[in-house]
């Protein structure tokens, strides 16, 4: 039986929505993450090998760069089953993102919040709830931004403002899962 379908018939969505989510990190070791703990954590989920993915490297460390110092965590993640831990901690030791990056075995985390591409964003408030889901910006050339989806939504809820960005659908390659 599925357990989030079981649970979520007889726990109060907020206690389900906030409760922590487990990573693992490119040691192998597992890292449990309180979504309670930041006012917004921003869930990218990336690929070792999708070449979409991989071009959006200078704008996510861009994002990063923007939110420095505010209560933002930014978690990277690779949910593909078809990419191994050494894979993806090789990965992380070329790219040098200033955050770590995961794995997330299973697909749990992609799951529970619905991704499915690389790469694609899910913005979670201080409750656990995702208040944008969808792509970084609006191109994947960057002179053709338009509209830098993530940015203006975490700005949005740091300001305490509901989310005014419509979610952009992502493009890019799917999410390998376990089958």
């Amino acid at each position: 039986m599925n357990r989030r379908l079981f649970l979520g018939g007889f726990l109060p969505a907020p206690l389900w929505s906030a409760s922590a989510i487990r990573l693992s990190r490119t040691d192998g070791l597992p890292e449990y993450v309180e979504l309670k703990d930041a006012r917004v954590t921003v869930l990218v989920f990336l690929s070792t090998v999708c070449p979409i993915s991989n071009a959006y490297q200078d704008r996510i460390r861009g994002l990063i760069s923007h939110w420095a110092g505010k209560p933002v965590r930014v978690l990277l993640v690779n949910a593909n089953d078809n990419e191994t831990s050494a894979e993806t901690a090789q990965y992380a030791a070329d790219v040098k993102f200033p955050v770590p990056f995961y794995k997330d075995w299973r697909n749990t985390v992609a799951d529970r919040f619905g991704a499915t591409l690389t790469p694609e964003v899910i913005v979670v408030d201080e409750t656990g709830a995702a208040r944008y889901r969808g792509a970084i910006d609006d191109a994947q050339n960057p002179a053709r931004v338009k509209t830098e989806a993530v940015k203006i939504a975490v700005d949005d809820l740091l300001a305490g403002r509901p989310v005014s960005v419509k979610p952009i659908r992502a493009f890019g390659c799917a999410i390998k899962k376990v089958s």
